[in-house]
């Protein structure tokens, strides 16, 4: 009966053991089930996610396309408009100012382009910013080159920046006197 009562309490003794066992590698086959699902999950996540974001490139793509076709547009427009401005700029006649109305019976006309660079430095935002940078041009008269410039030079000269750029003779009288006006 003893025989009886170690077999009994060994195969009570084993079968605890197997239980033992049997609950340690079913928690350890849950765990790996719940990291299975955890890990698929996050693959469904990320799968998703990737989706998500091939679908917005392929919006990025296709605004950039609509940016690039639009700026195209833009940029043929600006160049049209440049054309057309080149073309006007280049019939406009070009603008003579009177230095001074005093005139000598031996003086001729000359046209003297004053230039200030300065202007455009200080305020880009000038309206004559431009005009001054190209030189305004002025009629002179005088008895020579030499004192058209000196006439320019002394009306410009109390102010900085201002230069003479060029003086050049008219070739035909462009105000008569008014003896030569009641010969004609």
């Amino acid at each position: 009966m003893m025989i009886n009562f170690i077999i009994v309490l060994a195969i009570v003794a084993i079968g605890a053991w197997l239980g033992n066992v049997l609950m340690a590698v079913e928690q350890r086959v849950s765990q790996a089930r719940r990291r299975v699902r955890g890990v698929r999950n996050t693959l469904d996540k990320l799968d998703a996610t990737i989706r998500r974001l091939h679908r917005e490139e392929e919006g990025l793509h296709a605004e950039i396309e609509e940016l690039v076709r639009e700026m195209v547009e833009l940029r043929r427009k600006q160049e049209e408009v440049q054309q057309r401005l080149t073309e006007a700029q280049a019939k406009r006649r070009p603008q003579i100012l009177i230095l001074t109305d005093r005139r000598n019976p031996g003086d001729r006309e000359w046209l003297v382009t004053v230039v200030n660079q300065q202007i455009g430095e200080i305020d880009a935002a000038h309206p004559l910013a431009v005009e001054w940078a190209r030189g305004r041009t002025y009629l002179v008269w005088a008895e020579s080159d030499r004192e058209a410039a000196e006439r320019a030079n002394r009306r410009f000269s109390a102010r900085p920046g201002y230069q003479v750029r060029s003086v050049t003779a008219v070739k035909e009288d462009l105000y008569r006197t008014n003896s030569a006006r009641s010969a004609a």
